[in-house]
């Protein structure tokens, strides 16, 4: 069960993400919104924990409790909890058990429509991706020929550095003396909703400078110091004029998504043009302001009386809003095709420089990190261009 967030914690993030994308806002601005945004967070979790504590305490069947979302501990994760509880909070010098953070960026899947698509390992400070392309895996040929040359397949390997992913949790005294479960479920509910936007956001828009390369950014472009990846070129334009157009536009997009090129590192120069079955597999991801536009054009009242939704192609509830796709444009996005790397933390530690609290303490915790799109036609972009007339500003 995700956390249940209030309009405090709701607003105080809003507050938080537009002080924190202010050109020229001062670290004390930053250093207040951020305050308030995981005190909301500890606020919202606190007492969804107390609740859940007070109405399951007395609860022995594990299999009731996970349903409710307690997770059974490991051996290593009851001790280290224990420990955290005789200590009266995390010892920068006690190592966290990484299935803690396993099952963080499981919850993070679950709880968000984009991270669900993405493919998740856990992995250390350097990473290397060994990327193949095969040529043959069975070979017709004479009886007990020899295997040399029957079998053969191009072999790259990306390395990859990890990147610092600072999340911080606020943790009240009182929340400490509930035992080893219910620590962890306070732990995991306010680690998911810290890192959960940050990792979404920057899937779609991050810029491979210091940060994971987004999907609306083109992976083989040169990397500007300053900047960051240049954009990806926009490849086509969707109109939604009617549904004759609409069947022609969309079996465009899936033909465009077919046709790739099997990279197998950055200095690949010599990927072959290859196509892949992509039925099923297409997500489309839009502004919400784009959404309901989008959605109108494609819903019908069936004889039933009942509205029904039908996308060329594609299923609707392959459609995906995020509000950090630029309004008036559409990301075609083939499943598992960006691969992101977690790492249980580096350095977990007490953060003093701010929040005088007498009842609890604010803890940073840096994990390692990265991510970007498998190859560059993982994903695509598109113009949305709906008319006036036909319900949307799309000009």
């Amino acid at each position: 069960m995700p956390l249940n967030i209030t309009n405090k914690t709701a607003d105080a993030k809003k507050v938080f993400n537009a002080v924190s994308n202010k050109e020229g806002a001062t670290p004390e601005e930053i250093n207040a919104a951020l305050e308030e945004y995981v005190t909301a967070i500890a606020a919202d979790a606190g007492s969804q924990v107390r609740t859940e504590y007070e109405e399951l305490k007395n609860v022995t069947d594990n299999q009731i409790l996970q349903a409710r979302g307690i997770p059974v501990l490991t051996a290593e994760e009851t001790k280290f909890y224990n420990e955290v509880e005789k200590a009266g909070g995390f010892d920068k010098d006690i190592t966290w058990p990484e299935t803690i953070f396993e099952r963080v960026f499981e919850d993070i899947q679950k709880d968000h429509p984009i991270l669900r698509l993405v493919n998740f390992t856990p992995t250390v400070g350097l990473t290397k991706t060994i990327r193949s392309r095969r040529k043959g895996v069975a070979v017709f040929g004479p009886l007990h020929k020899d295997l040399e040359g029957q079998l053969d397949a191009e072999f790259g390997v990306e390395t990859t550095n990890q990147l610092a992913l600072t999340a911080f949790f606020l943790i009240s005294n009182d929340t400490l003396r509930l035992g080893a479960r219910w620590i962890n479920r306070y732990v995991r509910l306010c680690l998911s909703e810290a890192v959960k936007d940050a990792w979404a956001k920057k899937i779609i828009t991050g810029t491979g400078k210091d940060e994971p390369a987004g999907l609306l950014k083109n992976v083989e472009g040169a990397l500007d110091p300053t900047t960051g990846l240049p954009d990806k070129d926009v490849v086509g334009t969707l109109t939604f004029k009617d549904s004759t157009t609409m069947v022609k536009e969309f079996a465009g997009l899936m033909k465009n998504m077919a046709s790739y090129k099997r990279s197998i590192g950055n200095n690949d120069t010599n990927a072959p043009e290859e196509s892949r079955v992509v039925d099923g597999k297409i997500y489309l991801i839009i502004n919400p302001v784009n959404y309901y536009d989008i959605v109108a054009r494609m819903t019908i009242q069936n004889a039933n009386g009942v509205y029904v939704t039908n996308v060329p192609f594609i299923s609707p509830d392959h459609i995906i809003q995020s509000v950090d796709v630029p309004v008036n444009k559409l990301i075609a996005f083939i499943e598992k095709g960006y691969d992101a790397s977690q790492s249980q933390p580096e350095k977990v530690y007490e953060y003093n420089q701010t929040f005088a609290m007498k009842r609890a303490t604010l803890y940073a915790i840096d994990m390692l990190g990265n991510g970007e799109p498998v190859d560059n036609y993982a994903a695509q972009v598109y113009d949305i261009a709906i008319s006036d007339s036909e319900g949307t500003s799309g000009e």
